[in-house]
């Protein structure tokens, strides 16, 4: 069955702005519908009113409009946030939860998790405590409890935000064969790039209106809709857009093989070594763990004799699949975490003894969960939070202009928790910039960020490189990671297996097969078309392709 949406317009209450204005829309059966539009623009309103959220719980509101669906028709959320929706002791309780209170029979009820669990292939997990399981893991276990319960709608909103780019892969897979049995999807999320193969129909939100409605292919035609909603779209299509500005009569492509059959040809017999950026000399270590292992009470080994080093002013990204030991690591390094074995040292000097506010004075963690950071009862006290704790001088008129740049002084003195996913994480972030420390960590930094947030991060950990302070970043976003970093450390089941330059790592195609990571599309692309060296984000790969052209344009005339 489809689901209509017809004239719906909503705000919370009567003395605050209208947040859906007029939606009309309609979920189609057995399709995958993309919601996408920049953070706050009613997304996740207008999910609370699918689920019968607003008005049943939430019924405080003005409400108009209707939500046409069959009578008992199930309609299940998969949260951006699964700590909130997993409910026991462990895995197997957590995925029974939903089922047991629809009132099946137990044989049933059984079968359901069975069938969950070979599904998304987390029959491993079944025995684990929920707070033993890794970020990305409970996110599966999350997903996979709502699916038991076998709804008619089931809307999924950032599902694979803290998954893996295998645990990705694995959701797509999971998606397409939920389609092809009739299942009717709805998937809330800015990043077009993980399920656009998927993906049937695509609808835009801004400001409480739909501003497109069409299919997918049609809106990876819509540069200028892409960029005012803020969608992140797959980085094949990203590069067309970017080098149909520079080459004229360019054949549209949107996926690997179609981009180089669009180029190689053009490129044929053209110099494409090109000038980029290279590689500083190494500086000095600012934060080293040596030796380092962990085992938890449960016998669980998390690291395994790791030694690696941070470069002073550098900007490093640790790659791994969830529960490699990325988290566990970083948690060691701001002092969470006390070693089983080994050393952590800052400028030389061991942490072992000191407490977390000692360290957080040097090296300091934001968490992948804002909720985890949020104390106080304003934006305005939290972006100042870290200053204050650390007795760092700063003027208001420094803290507003922060605010004002990143489009958050019409919440000042909101409270912090009220903001959408995305401005929550964007302030946990922002308020480090008032800290003391010397090395920042930023812990899968993009979850709930439009682009329009992502670009604001972009630039903001640029900006903290630029003053000389050391980033490490965890993120499966393999584009981002590529665009923005010096280096990379990888771990793989607890172990490292590599650290070493970008460019160095990019060109061991054996590394990334084994840890089941691709590489970015733009470097798989250089590799093809012979770029040298590899370009490693789309500007670069765009500018060498384009001087390529000009030069061989030039020859040719």
């Amino acid at each position: 069955m489809s689901f209509k949406i017809d004239n719906i317009s909503y705000k919370y209450s009567a003395d605050t702005p209208q947040i859906l204005k007029n939606i009309n829309m309609e979920i189609r059966e057995a399709e995958v519908t993309a919601i996408v539009g920049p953070s706050g623009c009613g997304k996740s309103t207008l999910v609370s009113i699918l689920s019968g959220v607003i008005p049943t719980l939430m019924n405080k509101g003005e409400l108009s409009g209707s939500f046409q669906a069959g009578e008992e028709v199930i309609i299940s959320v998969v949260s951006q946030t699964p700590e909130n929706q997993l409910f026991g002791y462990g895995v197997e309780d957590a995925l029974a939860f939903g089922v047991e209170n629809m009132g099946l029979a137990s044989g049933e009820i059984h079968e359901r998790v069975e069938s969950v669990l070979d599904l998304l292939h987390i029959q491993h997990l079944r025995k684990r405590a929920v707070s033993t399981l890794s970020g990305g893991q409970r996110q599966a276990v999350c997903i996979a409890s709502v699916l038991a319960m076998r709804p008619d709608l089931v809307i999924m909103d950032e599902p694979v935000s803290s998954l893996d780019p295998q645990g990705k892969h694995l959701i797509q897979s999971v998606l397409n064969q939920l389609r092809s049995a009739g299942q009717t999807t709805v998937i809330i999320d800015n990043n077009l790039d993980w399920f656009s193969e998927i993906v049937d129909h695509v609808v835009g939100i801004d400001s409480g209106e739909v501003v497109f409605d069409g299919s997918r292919d049609e809106f990876f035609a819509e540069f200028d809709i892409q960029q005012r909603l803020g969608v992140i779209i797959p980085q094949e299509v990203e590069i067309y857009r970017e080098l149909s500005r520079k080459v004229e009569e360019l054949q549209p492509f949107s996926t690997l093989d179609e981009a180089y059959d669009a180029l190689h040809g053009r490129l044929s017999g053209s110099e494409t070594a090109v000038a980029l950026n290279s590689s500083e000399e190494q500086a000095e270590n600012v934060l080293e763990v040596t030796d380092l292992s962990k085992s938890f009470q449960d016998g669980f080994q998390a690291l395994k004799h790791i030694d690696a080093g941070f470069s002073k002013g550098k900007i490093i990204s640790i790659l791994g699949q969830n529960g490699s030991g990325k988290t566990t690591l970083v948690k060691h390094l701001n002092g969470l975490y006390q070693p089983t074995e080994g050393a952590v040292t800052y400028q030389g000097a061991e942490t072992k003894g000191k407490s977390v506010a000692e360290i957080s004075r040097d090296v300091i963690l934001v968490f992948q969960h804002p909720e985890h950071m949020l104390f106080e009862e304003n934006v305005y006290r939290e972006l100042t939070f870290c200053a204050r704790a650390q007795g760092v001088s700063f003027s208001e008129e420094e803290a507003l202009a922060v605010l004002e740049k990143y489009d958050l002084l019409k919440n000042k003195d909101e409270l912090p928790v009220n903001l959408s996913m995305g401005k929550k994480h964007l302030l946990t972030i922002l308020s480090v910039l008032f800290s003391s420390a010397e090395v920042i960590i930023l812990d899968e930094p993009t979850l709930g960020m439009d682009l329009h947030l992502r670009n604001h991060l972009e630039g903001i950990i640029r900006h903290l490189k630029e003053k000389g302070k050391t980033v490490i970043l965890i993120s499966h976003e393999i584009p981002l990671v590529f665009k923005l970093s010096d280096e990379l450390l990888v771990l793989d089941h607890a172990e490292k297996l590599k650290e070493g330059s970008v460019q160095q790592l990019a060109d061991d195609e054996a590394l990334f097969e084994n840890i089941h990571i691709d590489l970015p599309p733009v470097v798989q692309l250089s590799k093809k078309l012979g770029i040298a060296p590899l370009a490693c984000d789309v500007q670069s790969f765009t500018d060498a392709v384009a001087e390529s052209l000009k030069i061989g344009g030039a020859r040719n005339g």
